[in-house]
């Protein structure tokens, strides 16, 4: 079988060691006049000069050769980790910084428009995450925050490195670039290894390593972007926008703001599932300033929902690398899609009355423009921090992306070409996945593998919340499942299960219920490991269901009953 990796990840080395940094001043407009900044208050040698300096800044000198990843990290990656560190679906909060590697935002359930990762409750080891939809698995990973990426590189830097391919391509600037494709097997050592996240004293984000994975630096991060190696046609070596480039990269379109603002089709490039159309693509446009995914023109939504994909007003993210233009050093997506995070401490922060989710009590510079954003955040002076980028101290939200940084060493070097991936290498989609959410007024528990009748049943007056995805039901040709059908009691606004074809026919002879399509495959109660318990209200003839032992206390309060087992899995 060989040797076994979790994950790919591609990396373009950046060497030209001991590059010249550039002056810039903040968001100011990029042009001869503003870059180089000119800092007759300071020496323009260090990387911070006095207040009256107006903003100067020195970036992307860089001393070493180093390696950064080509794309952004993706869903799938992430869906990877997860499955690879908490095999048993746990999602245990971390000590001492509080944080779980899942959140409900990631789900598609709360989150229709950019949920893309699906936790199961019931599943085997190592699948309790999947994706969900395929649509996602090459689309840059949203919602993560700073610790979550944090730790991700832990499980990459206490990990294997089990083979590694290595050829030569040539950069637009017309010298030679050294890539490579890592496979890596995750450790589930994650508090520490790269970053030290598992001690209250010691710094945030302060490297351990002098080899190895890490998050980029700004350093890294802006000298990979807009590095040319030689001078461009501003007068330096350095572009504008990290696209190889001193002009502004075209928009990427979909078809909603093409119709919306009366542009022809001709101009759309990406389709319906957020994929960009390399042949919509102009060869022109390709070799004078490219693409990218900014200023709000890309909006599509998964199949699985049915709500209008602009109807919150964010803009959505298409697939790592589509935009096919590559920075000097073949990265790609260093400028729109997600703003991405460096391991570069700006300030601690000092706004004790705002509002500062994740705890985090340092800013950290990050880079790269989003796709609801407009030009500016492309910028080479886009030097943000927190606020500049829809952060709030800390936290991206929805745009908040990463990049694995590596710095290599002479003893890292495996002979192994090949790997063949492990079962956490390729995650599954949320096919079949049964999602609940229950009402709060009338104590509903709705099973369903429609994720669109989900979405749709929280938007119902009745209080409805998203509970879990407790299980995947099982394939129509498993020959051990059994159809579980599901009925709607009028009377009560209760749904009801039953595996008795029987049953269903007398329950919708009697006049008060309705429906009774199959709603997913199970086990025959108690055929399973886990059995789904059904609970009777004989007061008002409502039926509950659950495998919680903690739900079966809450309905005996209510004044329900057991009344036996549903289904099983």
């Amino acid at each position: 079988m060989g040797k076994q990796y979790d994950i790919e990840l591609q990396f373009a080395r950046v060497s030209k060691p001991g590059n010249p940094s550039i002056g810039v001043k903040g968001f100011e407009f990029p042009s001869k006049s503003t870059v180089p900044a000119q800092n007759p208050g300071g020496s323009g040698s260090t990387t911070y000069e006095p207040a009256t300096a107006g903003n100067y800044q020195q970036l992307g000198a860089v001393p070493y050769t180093f390696e950064i990843g080509q794309y952004e990290v993706t869903a799938k990656q992430y869906v990877s980790f997860l499955n690879a560190v908490d095999p048993d679906g746990s999602n245990d909060q971390l000590p001492w910084t509080g944080i779980t590697l899942y959140n409900n935002t990631f789900s598609p359930i709360e989150n229709p428009y950019q949920g893309q990762i699906i936790q199961l409750k019931h599943a085997n080891n190592g699948e309790h995450y999947a994706l969900a939809d395929e649509s996602w698995a090459d689309k840059p990973m949203m919602w993560a925050n700073m610790f979550q990426y944090l730790y991700f590189v832990n499980a990459l830097s206490n990990g294997t490195v089990v083979a590694e391919q290595s050829k030569r391509a040539k950069s637009p600037e017309g010298f030679n670039v050294q890539l490579s494709t890592k496979y890596v097997r995750f450790s589930d050592n994650i508090l520490s290894g790269a970053y030290n996240l598992n001690d209250y004293n010691y710094p945030y984000a302060q490297r351990q390593n002098t080899s190895g994975f890490v998050l980029p630096s700004e350093n890294e991060w802006v000298k990979a972007a807009y590095y040319a190696g030689s001078k461009t046609n501003n007068g330096t070596s350095y572009y504008y926008y990290p696209t190889g480039s001193n002009q502004a990269p075209e928009p990427l379109t979909s078809s909603y703001w093409a119709s919306s603002n009366g542009e022809a089709s001709g101009r759309v490039n990406v389709n319906s599932k957020g994929d960009v159309i390399s042949g919509k693509l102009s060869q022109k446009t390709l070799k004078t300033k490219g693409y990218a995914n900014y200023d709000s023109r890309v909006f599509w939504a998964p199949d699985y929902t049915s709500i209008d994909a602009s109807s919150d007003g964010k803009a959505n993210v298409t697939d790592v690398g589509g935009a096919a233009t590559p920075s000097p050093w073949l990265t790609y997506d260093q400028g729109g899609n997600l703003v991405e995070y460096t391991d570069t401490v700006t300030a601690a922060i000092q706004e004790p009355d705002s509002e500062n989710k994740e705890n985090v009590p340092v800013y950290f510079k990050v880079h790269g423009g989003i796709a609801n954003a407009t030009e500016y955040q492309l910028w080479i002076t886009a030097t943000g921090t927190s606020n500049p980028y829809g952060q709030n101290l800390g936290s991206l939200y929805q745009y908040g992306g990463a990049r694995v940084g590596y710095l290599p060493s002479g003893k890292d070097k495996t002979s192994r070409k090949t790997a063949t991936p492990s079962s956490y290498a390729d995650p599954l989609t949320g096919q079949r996945v049964v999602s609940r959410v229950d009402s709060g007024i009338t104590f509903d528990t709705f099973y369903t593998t429609n994720t669109a009748d989900a979405i749709d049943t929280l938007k119902d007056d009745e209080g409805y919340l998203f509970i879990s995805a407790p299980f995947r039901g099982l394939k129509a040709n498993d020959k051990q499942a059994v159809d579980v059908y599901t009925l709607w009691h009028t009377p009560t606004q209760t749904h009801y299960y039953t595996t008795s074809a029987s049953d269903r026919d007398q329950l919708l002879n009697s006049g008060t219920y309705t429906g009774g399509d199959v709603g997913f495959r199970a086990l025959a109660p108690g055929a399973g490991s886990t059995d789904f318990v059904r609970m009777f209200n004989s007061s008002t003839g409502a039926y509950g269901f659950t495998s919680s032992a903690r739900d079966v206390e809450f309905f005996r309060n209510q004044g329900y009953e057991l009344n036996g087992v549903a289904w099983s899995i």
